[in-house]
């Protein structure tokens, strides 16, 4: 696994593995052959209603807790009060004294109370980083300008059709790094028929969707992608034995539509 280091000092692995729209009774077996797979990374949230069954497999890995990093994500929250007590909920329901990592899920009306809930569970060691999730334009530099800590990551919709070139910048000149949900595009638009990506991936002796992971880590982009599928699980984790040239990063490059999946 390879790691990157967050603004706070903390390491996170850049492949992790995403439980979004896996359901409870499933959430469990999917995370326990992550695990077994080497993922050290998942990312779950309240909205998936799967937090109980995240904290379940890890605490029976037999994985000591420091080698597993565990985020979360609140959705927005009308005040302070509200956001500290989803916070108390959130580690409750994963069973852990704290999480690596909690996010604001999506911009709400209150943002900055949130995030100042966020930065004060974090000096009470609730969490060791916070960060945000779909976070854009106004909203992000709201964070900046008002609140202390620095976001470690804004996790957006990030892959080949959304590249995020021009926002990415943006965060890192801030100290802020991109993680990409949705990394593989969730299947939209024929991605993983595309011929260009195809005769990439037949020159590496690899699958389509790990020549798109792969493009987003040569990118620095930190990438949680999801399945169910034992064999697929596997296959999105190793994309660390190949490296994709100029070229083909550029070829990549052009198929960016600059748009999200709902636009």
């Amino acid at each position: 696994m390879e790691y990157t280091t967050l603004n706070d000092g903390v390491q996170i692995p850049m492949v992790g593995f995403g439980v979004y729209l896996i359901p409870a009774n499933e959430t469990k077996t999917a995370v326990s052959t992550a695990l077994k797979d080497g993922y050290r990374l998942i990312d779950t949230a309240e909205y998936y209603h799967n937090e109980r069954e995240v904290g379940e497999a890890v605490a029976e890995s037999g994985l000591p807790r420091d080698q597993v990093f565990i985020t979360s994500k609140m959705p927005p929250q009308p005040s302070y009060e509200e956001a500290m007590k989803r916070i108390d909920e959130t580690c409750a329901a994963i069973g852990n004294d704290y999480l690596d990592l909690m996010l604001i899920h999506w911009p709400g009306n209150a943002n900055v109370e949130n995030y100042r809930a966020l930065e004060d569970a974090q000096k009470a060691g609730k969490v060791k980083s916070i960060g945000l999730s779909s976070f854009y334009g106004q909203d992000y530099q709201e964070i900046i300008d008002q609140c202390d800590v620095v976001p470690v990551v804004d996790q957006n919709e990030t892959h080949v059709f959304c590249q995020q070139v021009a926002f990415q910048p943006v965060l890192e000149s801030h100290g802020t790094k991109l993680e990409a949900w949705s990394p593989l595009a969730a299947g939209s638009h024929q991605v993983f028929r595309r011929p260009l990506l195809k005769t990439i991936a037949r020159a590496h002796h690899k699958t389509t969707a790990q020549v798109m992971l792969r493009f987003l880590f040569q990118r620095n982009i930190i990438t949680i992608p999801k399945s169910v599928r034992p064999q697929r699980i596997k296959d999105n984790i190793n994309i660390f034995d190949f490296e994709l040239t100029a070229d083909e990063m550029k070829l990549i490059r052009t198929l960016d539509r600059g748009k999200t999946m709902l636009e």
